[in-house]
């Protein structure tokens, strides 16, 4: 088992897919004290807990001991790790100094224009010098962690890609991709149920992203419903009070608090996620829609063999080039369930009837849900009418 925790309640940002930009915050926002922290290590070790990770909604390096905390985790023999916008350089050195296992940097574009939409508040020259900056005290002190640039991917960012994505690896960083998706869990439900409280500006990220929530989508992970929620089961999550909350996807951590983590035991704050009731509501409202599955994205670094993982893969290595208009997500115009020719569709691509034998999508109707549609292909069936 493993565990992240806001060590602060609030972020220097405001991105629009995340709940920090598009939700209101109404957690706990003061910054966790050390002594608090030291007692929860202490008892996550004695519970078997293997890896602590200092960030879930919020900007570790906004704590100014931001250093004391990885030590603290390291010198209890547990593994460590920080997720960074990196627009902040003040405590970055602490950070780094005190060897974190990985230190991950966020981003999503190579220019300011493209990043300023994913990032907003954000600079991403700012974020260059501090990238640099980073690279001289890796080498300067020899230092072991792994750096990792995580770079986020919208449909208007792909171009820039390969920019971010030679400059990262100049600087001896690790560079890894994966598609954004909508968070959090209350948000991304509410676009699925169609609630009034989506807003404009939700509608407009809406369109920047490959894996909307839309209708079409869950109509695909919603199959895999019955598959174990690992983001519930295997993670154990804290806000900056302490509290223990029900999954890293949830944002309002006091409705869904399920008691604090140093007063009771794990087996007992796991067995209240599966039996207090607004927990449970909330969980089969998600598991209803697949939601459970959408949400277990590589950004949270939880993804092994799911079938979202293969999906995203076989879009890596199929997607450069191809034109991609999200407006087409989740609108009519389209071939329907009903009318779909999955014999055809197979017999007359290839390389999806390939795709499907060797595993990596359950059927050409999910390929052509996923991609087929957006790439032209041929063999579908009746279109439906707009």
């Amino acid at each position: 088992m493993n565990m992240y925790i806001d060590i602060v309640g609030a972020c220097n940002l405001s991105c629009p897919s995340c709940p920090m930009g598009n939700s209101e915050n109404l957690n706990f926002k003061k910054a966790m004290q050390l002594d608090m922290f030291r007692q929860i290590v202490e008892k996550a070790k004695r519970e078997g807990v293997r890896a602590i990770f200092l960030y879930n909604w919020t900007e570790p390096l906004v704590h100014p001991k931001i250093g004391e905390f990885i030590e603290i985790i390291n010198a209890a023999g547990m593994n460590s790790g920080v997720s960074t916008n990196l627009n902040l350089a003040k405590n970055m050195e602490k950070a780094l100094l005190a060897e974190p296992g990985f230190f991950r940097i966020s981003l999503s574009g190579f220019y300011q224009e493209t990043y300023a939409k994913g990032h907003v508040g954000g600079d991403i020259e700012v974020v260059k010098q501090n990238m640099i900056t980073l690279s001289e005290i890796v080498q300067r002190h020899g230092l072991n962690t792994n750096v990792e640039v995580y770079y986020h991917r919208y449909l208007d960012n792909l171009a820039e890609e390969a920019l971010m994505r030679e400059f990262s690896e100049r600087l001896g960083f690790i560079f890894n991709t994966g598609y954004s998706v909508m968070m959090p869990l209350e948000k991304a439900l509410a676009i699925v149920e169609r609630d009034p409280s989506v807003t404009d500006t939700d509608h407009e990220t809406l369109k920047r992203l490959a894996l909307p929530p839309y209708d079409d989508l869950v109509n695909v992970v919603q199959h895999f419903h019955k598959q174990a929620c690992t983001l519930k089961d295997n993670w154990l999550v804290i806000d900056c009070n302490g509290n223990t909350v029900l999954c890293c996807t949830i944002f309002n951590q006091s409705e869904y608090q399920v008691g604090k983590y140093l007063d009771i035991n794990v087996d007992e704050l796991m067995k209240r996620k599966d039996t207090q009731k607004n927990c449970v509501d909330m969980c089969n409202r998600c598991v209803n829609k697949g939601m459970h599955i959408y949400a277990m994205h590589p950004g949270k670094g939880v993804l092994e063999s799911h079938a979202i993982n293969r999906m995203i893969d076989f879009q890596q290595r199929t997607i450069a080039g191809l034109p991609i208009d999200s407006e087409q997500l989740g609108r009519a115009g389209e071939v329907s369930s009903e009318n779909f020719d999955e014999a055809q569709y197979l017999q007359l691509n290839d390389d999806v009837r390939h795709a499907v034998s060797t595993g990596a999508f359950t059927s050409g109707y999910q390929h052509y849900v996923l991609f087929g549609r957006l790439e032209g292909r041929v063999g579908a069936g009746l279109f439906s009418a707009v």
